[in-house]
Formats: structure tokens, C-alpha cells, sequence
């Protein structure tokens, strides 16, 4: 089974409000979360860090700990290949005026109440839910 790392970026507004950054996915345009392979030398922590930096232009500093773990079937591999997915929450410390993939994805900040609509997967909703119950307690 294939390991890809996720990573939830988020930051408390203005009023203390937390919200997560979700981005488009290239293709279909889904909201998801920064997403990719585990780079070789890389551990899952790391990679979701690079990914965040990649697909959405923040850096912060990513938990040591996953929040959630699920399992997932990429939309375009063969169907019997299946990916474990490790995600990290990732406290931002900065958001880049410009990215690697600004001109591929939309970036959007959100509040979880919100984030929990607009993601289409009922997995995402869950480690959605398993980040705003670690964070609310």
C-alpha cells in the first residue's frame, strides 16, 4: 500500500476564529487538502509540509503526531491500488504571496463548519471532524 501524507494548515483569525486552508484539486476542481506522495528521505510529517508549501504557498509548523489516518483509491489508478494517508495538522506561520502551484489550484480559507460542506468525500468530512475535535478540546 502506497503512504501519502496530508496536511490541515490552519490559523486563528482576526475575532480568534479557527480556520483551514483547503485548496482546489487540479483537475476537478474539488476542495481538498495539500496532498502527495511521501518523498524518498522524507517522512510523512515532512512531506505534508512540502505538499502545504506546494499546493497552497503556507508554511508553518507541522504536529509530530497525525490527527487522522484513512484509507483512499486515487480516482485515476488502477483499482486495485490503494493509499494510506497520514494527516498532519500545520499551524501557519506564513502565507507566500506566490507559490509553485498559484496558477494551478485556488487557495481558501475557511472555518471547520464551513470546510466540512464545501470538501466532497465523506473521509475528508471525517478527518475534518477528528482535527476540529482535537482542537476544540
Amino acid at each position: 500500500m502506497t503512504i501519502l501524507s496530508a496536511a490541515i494548515p490552519y490559523r486563528y483569525n482576526a475575532e480568534g476564529e479557527l480556520e483551514i486552508l483547503l485548496v482546489t484539486s487540479r483537475k476537478k476542481r474539488r476542495w481538498v487538502l495539500p496532498k502527495g506522495h511521501v518523498e524518498r528521505g522524507m517522512g510523512a510529517r515532512s512531506s505534508a509540509a512540502k505538499e502545504a508549501f506546494e499546493e497552497g504557498g503556507v508554511i508553518g509548523r507541522t504536529d509530530t503526531e497525525p490527527v487522522a489516518n484513512y484509507i483512499c483509491k486515487k480516482r485515476d489508478a488502477p483499482e486495485e491500488e490503494m493509499y494510506n494517508v497520514a494527516v498532519y495538522p500545520m499551524m501557519v506561520l506564513t502565507e507566500a504571496p506566490c507559490w509553485p502551484e498559484m496558477h494551478q489550484r485556488e487557495r481558501r480559507w475557511a472555518k471547520i463548519s464551513d470546510a466540512l460542506h464545501l470538501v466532497e468525500t465523506k473521509r475528508l468530512r471525517e478527518a475534518l471532524a477528528a482535527f476540529d475535535r482535537a482542537f476544540r478540546a
